[in-house]
């Protein structure tokens, strides 16, 4: 009898036990998914659109490295927050982009100074960068589809403005990613799909009342992928003209992206003279029309990219960066000759 209620009691001691074990692991999984819930509705609310407004992209870099796989983390046991990992990749990818660009600078430095063997190192790492840059842009492409479903299918019925700031930027993520991997001698594999599907997402937003909303990157985006993409340009559309004119909307609404895009393509089709162009137009504008302080941070990280393509020619040139203050001017730019006082000439003679 004895033995029995000992028996008995053991067996009810460990049903107690595995009994509690299974209310704390569920209450665990409740407050994970309320954790998870809270951080996404932080982040899509209040983190991103600060971090929108602000105009220190190290800064950027930095948060969005750090606080991405926190974020990320809380999809296993809640709603993955694929919105916000669209524009969390965007950030990510232009960190890695930045890192490319480093090693590239130095590579032009090294093969000036003949030094082979570093500057052969320096090409290996600049691809390295742009290989995780492909990657991190690519995975934000990902998000936008399972956000909001495959590009290029049909349009999505937008909640709110949200979620037309990253159907575009997946979009963007789509090119990005492409060009990218082509950097880095397709290192990644991004599906060559992507890139007219891309330029279908765009002409989602492509109207007038999209293209002001939105600094004209609808029409910049559809029209940069024009000059890359054979065969998906619209009949009677001249993407550089399209390029052009959503460059102006960008400007006159304060977030020049549109520019970069445009400088971009130009430089991949070897356009120096457009580049030139468009980097003395952004250095005027930039000195007279501000930033919209909502997206401070696309402008800036817009200029930022100028501002590398402008290094990079200046590197290649004379063997530094664009000398401080010389932003907009090159080096063999003609000197304006002094005009003399003719009053003075005519004392002289």
């Amino acid at each position: 009898m004895e033995f029995n209620f000992r028996r008995a009691l053991a067996r009810g001691f460990v049903a107690t036990v595995a009994a509690a074990s299974v209310a704390l692991a569920g209450c665990s999984a409740a407050v994970y998914k309320v954790t998870g819930d809270t951080m996404n509705n932080i982040g899509q609310d209040v983190m991103l659109p600060y971090l929108l407004t602000t105009d220190d992209t190290n800064i950027a870099c930095a948060s969005g490295e750090a606080l991405t796989p926190l974020l990320l983390s809380f999809s296993t046991v809640t709603t993955p927050p694929d919105e916000l990992e669209v524009l969390m990749s965007m950030v990510g990818g232009s960190c890695a982009t930045n890192r490319a660009f480093e090693h590239e600078m130095l590579y032009l430095r090294y093969s000036r100074e003949k030094n082979i063997t570093a500057a052969q190192d320096e090409r290996i790492q600049s691809k390295r960068w742009h290989a995780m840059a492909a990657a991190r842009y690519y995975k934000g492409y990902q998000a936008l589809v399972r956000a909001l479903g495959e590009p290029g299918e049909k349009c999505p019925m937008f909640d709110n403005d949200f979620q037309q700031l990253i159907w575009l930027m997946g979009a963007g993520l789509g090119l990005q990613a492409a060009l990218s991997d082509v950097a880095s001698n397709m290192q990644v594999g991004v599906p060559f799909s992507v890139a007219p599907k891309a330029e279908r997402a765009a002409g989602c937003l492509d109207t007038a009342e999209g293209n002001k909303k939105w600094w004209g990157l609808p029409k910049g985006i559809r029209a940069a992928l024009w000059t890359i993409v054979p065969g998906i340009t619209p009949q009677g559309m001249d993407p550089w003209q399209e390029l052009a004119a959503a460059r102006q909307i960008g400007i006159k609404e304060g977030v020049r992206f549109t520019a970069a895009l445009d400088a971009l393509v130009s430089n991949n089709s070897s356009n120096v003279e457009r580049v030139r162009s468009i980097i003395r137009e952004h250095a005027t504008v930039v000195k007279t029309t501000a930033a919209n302080k909502d997206y401070r941070l696309v402008d800036i990280l817009a200029s930022d990219q100028l501002l590398q393509m402008s290094d990079r020619m200046w590197m290649q040139a004379t063997g530094t960066r664009t000398p401080i203050g010389a932003y907009g001017t090159f080096w063999n730019d003609k000197k304006e000759q002094p005009k003399l006082d003719q009053n003075l000439m005519d004392d002289l003679l």
